[in-house]
């Protein structure tokens, strides 16, 4: 009975550390999020696509970073963000 609760623990704990050993694939995802903004460039204003490129690309780079955060919230929000401009 030890045994299986031990082994038990033991497979809670490497799932749990699995999404700390992965690494992010930060260049596919930015290449993504930068796919997913194209079809609003014409619909907004420089202004807003400069900030939406850089906060994208701050994103990338905490990526890089390693930060612990995963980019593809940010990029999402971003992208929703542009979405609602782009209409009105």
């Amino acid at each position: 009975m030890k045994k299986i609760a031990l082994t038990t623990v033991a497979a809670a704990v490497l799932v749990s550390m699995t999404p700390a050993l992965a690494k992010e694939d930060c260049a596919g995802g930015y290449k993504t999020f930068m796919n997913g903004i194209a079809v609003y460039i014409p619909k907004v204003t420089g202004g807003d696509l400069a900030s939406a490129v850089q906060k994208g690309l701050d994103a990338y780079n905490s990526c890089q970073a390693g930060d612990t955060f995963s980019p593809k919230g940010v990029w999402d929000q971003i992208e929703k963000d542009m979405a609602a401009k782009a209409k009105g």
